[in-house]
């Protein structure tokens, strides 16, 4: 298969290949975002996490129990 490596995908593929990873490491998508429920969260920084997209407000435990499915 032959990639164009001046388009954007081109690109994120000469990079994954550049590290030794496979070329599709960051053109796959890994997170479906119709699926209901979180699917990831940001660090607050006082040791809890705003949920992705619900928005609550939770601790680490919690955060790891709606991510882990």
């Amino acid at each position: 298969m032959t990639v164009d490596y001046s388009t954007s995908e081109g690109q994120k593929r000469l990079m994954a290949e550049s590290m030794g990873l496979p070329s599709d490491t960051y053109t796959r998508r890994t997170i479906d975002t119709r699926a209901p429920g979180d699917y990831g969260s940001d660090p607050i920084g006082d040791g809890t996490f705003r949920m992705v997209p619900s928005g609550d407000v939770v601790d680490f435990a919690e955060r790891n129990r709606r991510l882990a499915r």
